[in-house]
Protein backbone atom coordinates (compact mmCIF):
# COMPACT_ATOMS: atom_id res chain seq x y z
CA UNK A 1 0.00 0.00 0.00
CA UNK A 2 2.67 2.42 0.46
CA UNK A 3 4.41 1.94 -2.97
CA UNK A 4 1.33 2.87 -4.38
CA UNK A 5 1.23 6.18 -2.23
CA UNK A 6 4.67 6.57 -3.16
CA UNK A 7 3.61 6.38 -7.03
CA UNK A 8 1.00 8.72 -6.62
CA UNK A 9 2.87 10.93 -4.76
CA UNK A 10 5.75 10.84 -7.70
CA UNK A 11 3.32 11.25 -10.83
CA UNK A 12 1.73 14.08 -8.97
CA UNK A 13 4.97 16.02 -8.71
CA UNK A 14 5.82 14.82 -12.14
CA UNK A 15 2.06 16.48 -13.65
CA UNK A 16 1.83 19.65 -10.88
CA UNK A 17 5.08 20.72 -9.99
CA UNK A 18 5.66 22.70 -12.91
CA UNK A 19 2.43 24.63 -13.15
CA UNK A 20 3.05 25.79 -9.13
CA UNK A 21 6.61 26.64 -10.24
CA UNK A 22 5.02 28.73 -13.02
CA UNK A 23 7.45 28.18 -15.98
CA UNK A 24 6.17 27.82 -19.06
CA UNK A 25 7.51 25.76 -22.02
CA UNK A 26 9.03 28.22 -24.78
CA UNK A 27 6.58 28.09 -27.12
CA UNK A 28 7.54 26.16 -30.25
CA UNK A 29 6.72 27.89 -33.80
CA UNK A 30 3.96 26.15 -35.56
CA UNK A 31 5.08 24.98 -39.36
CA UNK A 32 2.36 25.42 -41.29
CA UNK A 33 2.81 24.02 -45.39
CA UNK A 34 2.38 26.55 -47.50
CA UNK A 35 -0.98 27.71 -48.86
CA UNK A 36 -2.14 26.52 -52.20
CA UNK A 37 -3.07 29.52 -54.78
CA UNK A 38 -5.09 29.35 -57.34
CA UNK A 39 -2.58 28.41 -60.21
CA UNK A 40 -1.37 25.52 -58.41
CA UNK A 41 -4.96 23.93 -57.94
CA UNK A 42 -5.47 24.74 -61.73
CA UNK A 43 -2.00 23.29 -62.06
CA UNK A 44 -2.95 19.62 -59.77
CA UNK A 45 -6.70 19.61 -62.33
CA UNK A 46 -5.42 19.96 -65.62
CA UNK A 47 -2.68 17.38 -64.09
CA UNK A 48 -5.36 14.66 -63.22
CA UNK A 49 -7.53 15.36 -66.66
CA UNK A 50 -4.52 15.00 -68.45
CA UNK A 51 -3.24 11.97 -66.95
CA UNK A 52 -7.06 9.98 -67.10
CA UNK A 53 -7.96 11.88 -70.46
CA UNK A 54 -4.64 9.75 -72.01
CA UNK A 55 -5.41 6.53 -69.80
CA UNK A 56 -9.40 6.39 -71.84
CA UNK A 57 -7.72 7.22 -75.10
CA UNK A 58 -5.08 4.90 -74.78
CA UNK A 59 -5.84 2.50 -72.74
CA UNK A 60 -2.64 1.15 -71.18
CA UNK A 61 -4.52 -1.72 -69.68
CA UNK A 62 -4.51 -2.88 -72.86
CA UNK A 63 -0.86 -3.62 -73.56
CA UNK A 64 0.33 -0.46 -74.83
CA UNK A 65 2.00 1.51 -71.68
CA UNK A 66 5.07 2.95 -73.62
CA UNK A 67 2.96 5.52 -75.14
CA UNK A 68 0.74 5.97 -71.97
CA UNK A 69 3.94 6.71 -70.19
CA UNK A 70 5.65 8.42 -72.66
CA UNK A 71 2.87 10.84 -73.74
CA UNK A 72 0.33 10.53 -70.76
CA UNK A 73 2.91 10.16 -67.82
CA UNK A 74 6.10 11.75 -68.73
CA UNK A 75 5.24 15.54 -69.69
CA UNK A 76 3.32 15.61 -66.07
CA UNK A 77 6.28 14.68 -64.25
CA UNK A 78 8.49 17.01 -65.81
CA UNK A 79 6.39 19.46 -65.36
CA UNK A 80 5.98 19.23 -62.12
CA UNK A 81 9.36 18.57 -61.47
CA UNK A 82 10.91 21.24 -62.78
CA UNK A 83 8.00 23.49 -61.19
CA UNK A 84 9.70 21.47 -57.80
CA UNK A 85 13.46 22.88 -58.76
CA UNK A 86 11.95 26.21 -59.69
CA UNK A 87 10.06 26.49 -56.50
CA UNK A 88 13.51 25.54 -54.33
CA UNK A 89 15.63 28.01 -56.31
CA UNK A 90 13.05 30.88 -55.90
CA UNK A 91 12.87 30.18 -52.23
CA UNK A 92 16.54 29.77 -51.47
CA UNK A 93 17.42 31.98 -54.11
CA UNK A 94 20.89 34.30 -51.96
Amino acid sequence: MQEILVLIVIALAIFYLPRILGRKPVPVPESRPPALTGWVRLAILVTVFWITGFAAFLRPWDGDNLLFFSVGLGPAAALWGAAWVWSGYKRYQR
